[in-house]
């Protein structure tokens, strides 16, 4: 099970790396008009952090708290962290030598924030009448 879950958290982030590749800069800072609706700015911030989060939180085999390494938030710099976190995630479930029930759970629980952002930014995307990555197989 536990490679399964590995496997479907990769293709997500290969699906964002195929989005913010096709992403407009000008895309980035846009919002719709809906009540506490956020930027994909935001979103993939909170991705990135994500990543970075639950890599150290399985590393450590307990949830350490939340952070991101991002301090400029243009293209280019999504573009390289969203990789960048991809390879944290990649090192950290790497380094293991022993899987707990609690490395599985936040295993999981990062696959599942993964997929919630996707649909946010799917419904993001659609109210910008803007096309998605055919990776995004939920679009």
């Amino acid at each position: 099970m536990r490679e399964s879950v590995i496997q479907q958290i990769e293709g997500h982030f290969h699906s964002y790396d195929d989005f913010v590749e096709t992403l407009q800069s000008e895309d980035l800072k846009k919002k719709l008009d809906v009540v506490k609706h956020k930027s994909v700015m935001e979103h993939l911030w909170c991705v990135v952090g994500s990543r970075e989060s639950y890599a150290n939180a399985i590393a450590k085999d307990g949830w350490q708290g939340f952070s991101c390494s991002m301090s400029k938030y243009d293209h280019a710099d999504f573009v390289t962290a969203l990789r960048s976190s991809r390879e944290a995630v990649r090192t950290s479930i790497d380094g293991v030598s022993e899987w707990t029930t609690n490395r599985e759970k936040l295993l999981l629980e990062l696959l599942e924030h993964e997929v919630l952002h996707e649909g946010q930014i799917i419904r993001h995307m659609y109210g910008l009448e803007k096309e998605l990555p055919k990776s995004w197989r939920w679009a």
